[in-house]
C-alpha cells in the first residue's frame, strides 16, 4: 500500500518520491520506480519542513510549476528563505524577510503600508501554502506586514508566473508556507527586549492529540509591542495561529487551521516634505512625522483554511484545498501636502480621512500530480483549478469642518467632527482558471516542462463614482522550459514564461484593449553540492511588457466624445542578471548571498522606473565553531543597493520639477547567540551596525521616508 502523502506548505508529494529528502537515486538520476513506500505523516513532515531539516536550502518546492522540483530541475530563478535564516536574521515579520530575499526591493508608502518589486515591476501575487491572494492595488492595509513566527519558509520565485498565478506582473511570486504540526511534543517560548521600547513574547507548542501522532496540533502565539524611532508613533501586534492535522486513513491526509493577525498602531503618517517654500532643501531629523496625536491605523485579518490530500495508485494523489478571508481596516489621519515655511512651518495643505472597510477573499484550489510512462521512460503531470473571489467595501468619511490645520511641525491638531460614511469602493473581482503542465523525460540527463493556463478575469466595481465592468475571457498563458544535466552537479537551462494584466482603456472602435502582457525569457545555470546542503544559481533574463495603453492624440471613443481612445504598444523592456549561493560551506558555517541587476527601457530606449534600485547585493553568515566552542554562534550580514531617484511635480518652489532620490548604501548586522543550556539559549542583534542615514522613498508627492536608525534587540529562547 502507498504511503500517505502529506502536503506541507503547498507541496504535494507524491508516495514515490517520498524516499529521500531530493527525490535522486544514488546514481543523481530521477527516479523511476514506482515501487510502494510505507510513510507516516510525521515521517513526511519532517522531511518537508525547513525547519526539521535546518540550514539555508531545501529540497524541492511546487511553487513555480505545480510539480514537485528542486531548485536545480526547475527552469527559472528560485530562492527560499529557509525557517533556520529567519531565525538567525531575526526575521520578526514578511516586510523583513522580503527584505532579504535576493533581488527584491522595499518602498515604503506611508507609516504602515509596503510595497516590494522586482526585476523593475511591482510584486502583485502572495500565496499562502501554494494558494493564491493578490494583492490589492488599491487598498494595500496590511497584507504586506505580517508576522514571521507561523512560517515555515518564504519561497520567492522570480520573474512571470502566469502559469500558477493568472493575472499579475512579470515580477515574481511569493509563497508564504506556514508551519505545520509533528508527531512529537514541543514547546518553544522566546522573550524579546529591544530599542524604542521594544517587547516581544512567542509561544510555540506542538501537541499530539493521538498517541501515535497520525493526529497532531500546533499553536503559535505572538504579542509585540513597541514604540518607534519615529515621532507620534507606536505599533501592537497580535498573533495567533492553529492547526491541526490529520492522517484519517493510511492514504488520506486533512489539515485545518485558522490563522488571526491583529495590527494596531497609534499615529498614521506620510512621508516629510523634501523642500521647503522658498525651494530649499528640508534637513529633519528621522524622527520626523507627517502625523497628528490622534492619527490611528489597525488592521484585523483572520483567516481559515481546509487541505485535503488523497494519495492514490500508482503515485498519483489529489489535493482539494479552501480558504477564506475576513478583513477589517480602519484609518483616521490628517495628510499635509505641499512645502512649509522654513520658519514657522505653515504653509501645507491638510486634508482629513477616516477610512472604515471590509474585505472577503474566498478560493478553492483542486490539483492532481502523479508519473505516466510513455516511450519507455516515466514524466510527471499536474493538472489543476482554481476559483477566487475577492470582495472589497471600502467606506470614507470627511470632516464636518475641518480644523485649522496650523504649521508641520504641530502635532496637536485637534481631531475634526467626522461626518457620515460613504462607499468609495464597492468591487467584486473574480478570477477562475485551469493549468495542465507535465515534465518530459528525453533523455536521461535531458528533461522539458511544457504547460499553459486558461485564465477567466473580471471586476465589477464602483471606485469614487466611477463604474468598472471589465471582463478577460480564455486568456492563455503558456510556460515553456529545458533542462539538461551536465553532471551530477551543474545543469543549464532555458525557459519562456509569460503572465498577462487586464486592463480598462478601449480603442477607437470601442473595443476594449487586450490584457498587459509580460513575457519573459530566462538562461541559467545551476549547481548542486552536497546532497543539495549547498546550492548555486546564475541566470540572464530579458522581459517585456506589451499592449501597453497608449492614448491616440485627438482621438475620441465611439459616442463618448470626451473619453480619449487608446491604441495597444510595446511597453517596458527589461534585462538583467541574478547571482545566488546558499548554504552549508562546511558542517559549521551556513552561507545566503546574492547579487542582482537589472535595467529597464521604454520603447523608445528611454531608461525608466528608477525608483527602484538597479543593483542588489545580499549576505548573511553564520558560524557554529565545533566542540568544545560550539556553544556560541556568530552572524553578519550585508545588504548594500545601488541608487533610486524621481522626479518631483512640477509645482516644487524655485526649481519645478527636480530629480530627488537615493544614493547607493550599504547596512551592516550583527548577531551573537550563546546556548547557555541545552534547551535555553541567548541572542544578541545589531542592526544598522553604524547608524547610516538613508532613504527608503524618496520623491513620492515630493516627500520621502527615512530608514531606520541603529537598533539592538536581546532575546531569551527555551527549546522542549
Amino acid at each position: 500500500m502507498f504511503g500517505l502523502t502529506m502536503l506541507v506548505g503547498g507541496l504535494g508529494m507524491a508516495p514515490w518520491a517520498a524516499a529521500s529528502d531530493d527525490g535522486r537515486d544514488s546514481e543523481g538520476g530521477r527516479k523511476q520506480a514506482l515501487a510502494p513506500v510505507t510513510v507516516s505523516a510525521g515521517d513526511l513532515a519532517l522531511e518537508n519542513s525547513s525547519e526539521e531539516r535546518g540550514g539555508y536550502t531545501m529540497g524541492a518546492t511546487q511553487s513555480a510549476t505545480g510539480l514537485l522540483l528542486a531548485p536545480r530541475e526547475t527552469p527559472q530563478s528560485v530562492s527560499i528563505i529557509t525557517r533556520q535564516q529567519i531565525e538567525d536574521e531575526g526575521l520578526e515579520d514578511t516586510r523583513e524577510i522580503l527584505r532579504r530575499a535576493p533581488g527584491v526591493s522595499l518602498t515604503r508608502s506611508d507609516s504602515n503600508r509596503y510595497s516590494f518589486s522586482s526585476r523593475g515591476f511591482g510584486i502583485r501575487q502572495f500565496q499562502f501554502d501554494g494558494l493564491l491572494t493578490p494583492i490589492s492595488n488599491y487598498w494595500n492595509f496590511g497584507a504586506t506586514d505580517m508576522d514571521a513566527a507561523i512560517y515555515d519558509r518564504v519561497e520567492v520565485i522570480r520573474g512571470a508566473t502566469g502559469l500558477m498565478t493568472g493575472a499579475g506582473e512579470p515580477s515574481a511570486l511569493v509563497n508564504f508556507v506556514r508551519k505545520r504540526p509533528g508527531p512529537d511534543f514541543a514547546a518553544r517560548g522566546a522573550l524579546s527586549v529591544g530599542s524604542w521600547d521594544a517587547r516581544r513574547a512567542e509561544l510555540d507548542l506542538t501537541l499530539p492529540i493521538t498517541d501515535d501522532g497520525r493526529v497532531s496540533s500546533r499553536v503559535v502565539a505572538v504579542r509585540d509591542d513597541s514604540e518607534s524611532y519615529m515621532r507620534l508613533f507606536d505599533d501592537d501586534r497580535r498573533t495567533l495561529y492553529g492547526v491541526v492535522s490529520a492522517e484519517l486513513t493510511p492514504r488520506t491526509l486533512l489539515v485545518a487551521g485558522i490563522e488571526h493577525q491583529n495590527n494596531h498602531s497609534n499615529g498614521m503618517g506620510a512621508g516629510f516634505p523634501m523642500f521647503y517654500s522658498d525651494g530649499t532643501r528640508t534637513d529633519f531629523r528621522r524622527s520626523v512625522v507627517n502625523s497628528t496625536d490622534w492619527a490611528t491605523f489597525e488592521t484585523t485579518s483572520t483567516t481559515a483554511f481546509l487541505d485535503l490530500t488523497q494519495a492514490l495508485g500508482n503515485g498519483w494523489q489529489l489535493r482539494g484545498a479552501f480558504s477564506y478571508n475576513e478583513g477589517d481596516y480602519f484609518m483616521e489621519y490628517l495628510f499635509r501636502g505641499g512645502y512649509p515655511d522654513p520658519d514657522t512651518g505653515e504653509g501645507m495643505s491638510g486634508s482629513f480621512t477616516k477610512y472604515d472597510g471590509d474585505r472577503h477573499y474566498h478560493q478553492m484550489h483542486l490539483t492532481a500530480t502523479g508519473p505516466v510512462e510513455a516511450f519507455g521512460r516515466f514524466h510527471e503531470v499536474s493538472v489543476g483549478w482554481m476559483n477566487i473571489k475577492d470582495d472589497y467595501l471600502m467606506r470614507a468619511a470627511y470632516p464636518v469642518n475641518a480644523p485649522d490645520i496650523g504649521g508641520f511641525f504641530d502635532s496637536d491638531v485637534p481631531r475634526p467632527e467626522w461626518g457620515p460614511y460613504g462607499d468609495v469602493d464597492d468591487s467584486v473581482i473574480r478570477q477562475r482558471g485551469g493549468y495542465a503542465v507535465t515534465r518530459l523525460s528525453l533523455a536521461d540527463p535531458l528533461h522539458a516542462i511544457v504547460g499553459a493556463r486558461v485564465s477567466q478575469w473580471e471586476i465589477d466595481q464602483m471606485y469614487f463614482g466611477s463604474p468598472t465592468d471589465y471582463r478577460v475571457s480564455d486568456e492563455i498563458t503558456p510556460y515553456a522550459g529545458l533542462i539538461y544535466d551536465f553532471n551530477r552537479t551543474y545543469s543549464g537551462y532555458i525557459s519562456y514564461t509569460q503572465i498577462f494584466q487586464p486592463q480598462g482603456n478601449r480603442d477607437a472602435q470601442g473595443d476594449l484593449l487586450d490584457p498587459v502582457r509580460g513575457v519573459s525569457q530566462e538562461v541559467g545555470l545551476k549547481a548542486e553540492w552536497m546532497a543539495g546542503r549547498l546550492i548555486g544559481a546564475l541566470a540572464a533574463y530579458r522581459m517585456e511588457q506589451d499592449n501597453l495603453a497608449e492614448e491616440i492624440p485627438g482621438a475620441s471613443q465611439p459616442g463618448r466624445p470626451d473619453a480619449p481612445a487608446y491604441r495597444a504598444v510595446d511597453g517596458a523592456t527589461v534585462e538583467g542578471f541574478d547571482m545566488e549561493l546558499s548554504g552549508e560551506l562546511t558542517d559549521h558555517w551556513q552561507l545566503s548571498t546574492s547579487y542582482t541587476h537589472f535595467t529597464a527601457k521604454d520603447a523608445d530606449g528611454k531608461t525608466l522606473n528608477r525608483t527602484h534600485p538597479r543593483s542588489q547585493f545580499k549576505l548573511f553568515t553564520r558560524y557554529q565553531p565545533p566542540a568544545p566552542q560550539r556553544r556560541l554562534t556568530l552572524g553578519a550580514g550585508v545588504t548594500w543597493q545601488s541608487g533610486f531617484s524621481r522626479y518631483t511635480s512640477a509645482r516644487v518652489p524655485v526649481q519645478g520639477r527636480t530629480k530627488v532620490g537615493q544614493g547607493s548604501y550599504a547596512l551592516v548586522d550583527l548577531m551573537a547567540r550563546y546556548q547557555i543550556t541545552p534547551s535555553l539559549s541567548t541572542t544578541v542583534r545589531v542592526n544598522n551596525l553604524f547608524d547610516r542615514e538613508y532613504y527608503t522613498q524618496a520623491g513620492f508627492y515630493d516627500q520621502a521616508w527615512w530608514g531606520e536608525p541603529r537598533s539592538a534587540t536581546l532575546s531569551l529562547r527555551l527549546d522542549l
